[in-house]
């Protein structure tokens, strides 16, 4: 059961080699993502919409240093005695620099973002904006998201690319027609109306 050549190598990179190569840079490489609902109408998602938004976010000022309680590791070891001659080894986040192993100096920013709603855009979808969000030490900072929260419409719902209309008709109506204005998402008004010796039925 001799290893084939270069076997070593590999388990050595995977393994040891990586850890080398990382030292102490325990950090992501990325910050964490912040997410902003935003309230959007029925029309703006018909239409399209640009709206400027002002965000706030952490500006790292001068250089990080390294956190001396964790030595730059950002997590620290605790010793435990579970009973007579037996120590159990915790490691825990470390309080002093919040698990990042630097210690800094922030300050906030504020910052105003143009939104682009596209025409057409759907509930929850989501408007990214790379590298806007809080500065973090050794990492890119991470991303802004805007997640799209559609708000009730007094007439219309949207189904897919379809747009509904709830609307009471008398049985007269139902029988010898009916005949009244909409108002489109756009501001053109639509004038709805049955086809002569139509019989209209519940849900039709």
């Amino acid at each position: 059961g001799d290893m084939p050549e270069g076997a070593d190598d590999i388990f050595s990179a995977l393994f040891g080699g990586r850890r080398r190569r990382g030292g102490g840079n325990t950090g992501p490489k990325k910050g964490p993502d912040v997410k902003h609902p935003l309230k959007v109408s029925l029309e703006d998602l018909y239409n399209g919409k640009t709206a400027k938004l002002a965000v706030s976010r952490d500006k790292i000022v001068g250089d990080p240093t390294s956190c001396r309680e964790c030595n730059g590791k950002g997590m620290i070891v605790k010793l435990r005695q579970l009973g007579p001659g037996m120590v159990q080894q915790i490691q825990m986040q470390c309080n002093t620099c919040a698990g990042s192993g630097f210690m800094f100096k922030k300050q906030k920013e504020r910052q105003v973002l143009e939104v682009n709603i596209e025409k057409g855009m759907r509930n929850k979808d989501k408007i990214r904006f790379r590298g806007m969000s809080d500065d973090v030490p050794n990492a890119e900072p991470g991303d802004i998201l805007f997640i799209l929260q559609e708000k009730d419409h007094p007439t219309f719902t949207r189904k897919n690319n379809d747009l509904l209309i709830k609307k009471d008709l008398t049985l007269q109506e139902a029988l010898c027609g009916y005949e009244f204005p909409v108002t489109h998402l756009d501001g053109r008004k639509i004038i709805v109306k049955s086809q002569p010796g139509e019989i209209i039925r519940p849900d039709g």
